[in-house]
Formats: structure tokens, sequence, C-alpha cells
């Protein structure tokens, strides 16, 4: 039998972090500051993640990948495969705002045994070829 979502949402990250040339590993959570956010569920499938970004330029891309663990050592997806890197989209209002939007699909399942990993939460690991700033980051997912 084909199981049917019943909970869907996304998870984020606690405040703007500077994304430099070389890999920074944030942490995507449930956060009591933003009431609509909740933690990654043990089990469930992850469709996307969303960076909005600032201090960017048209020519910028972000590359990034998911990690279970604290330290982005234990990979959940790979940066090499296509679609992990992406130039950024610049806003309709400003030339130093826009985002960009990441696919994941890809089933996820909590394992404990994993170390520096912490039950629901998820690790963006992301790096850009010009520094610039995460304000937001977004994990969808449905369970």
């Amino acid at each position: 039998m084909i199981r049917q979502f019943t909970k869907y949402g996304y998870s984020c990250s606690a405040a703007s972090t500077a994304i430099g040339t070389s890999y920074s590993v944030i942490a995507v959570t449930g956060l009591a500051a933003n009431k609509k956010s909740a933690n990654v569920p043990s089990d469930c499938f992850l469709e996307s993640v969303e960076i909005d970004l600032s201090s960017i330029a048209a020519s910028d891309s972000i590359t990034l990948f998911l990690a279970r663990d604290s330290n982005g050592d234990v990979p959940l997806t790979s940066d090499a495969l296509s679609g992990a890197s992406q130039t950024v989209t610049i806003g309709k209002t400003s030339s130093t705002k826009g985002g960009v939007i990441f696919t994941v699909n890809k089933d996820f399942h909590f394992d404990s045994t994993t170390s520096n990993a912490s039950d629901g939460t998820l690790y963006v690991v992301a790096k850009a070829n010009a520094a610039c700033t995460a304000d937001a980051i977004r994990l969808n997912w449905r369970s």
C-alpha cells in the first residue's frame, strides 16, 4: 500500500549567516521565533531548499549539499550532482538581493548512530563563488 503524506512544513536557519568561498555548515530546524517552522521529522521526504541571499551579484552561484551531522562530514546529498550548483536569481527590486532553490526529492530517516547528529535538525553545507549572506534558509519537507 502507498502511504499518503499527512503533514508538510519547513525547517529553517536561526539567523543570517555569511556564506564564503569555502563550505559553511548551517543548521536548519524548527524555531520558536518562527512559529510556522518545525523540526525535521525523523522520517520524511525532503522536497527542496530555498536560500534568501543578500550582498550578491547576478553572476554569483551557490553550491550546496545536505549533511546529517553538524560537522558536514556525513552527506545526505551530493555537491557533485546536476543541480547542486545554482546561479543566483536576482530579485525584482534590488540588484543585491535574490536567492536560489535546490530540488532535493529524497527520503530521509534519522540515524541516531551518526556522530554529531541531532534529531529534528539537518545541516545545509553551502559555499559561494563570491562571499554573500544567507538571510534565510528553508528546508521544505513532507511526512
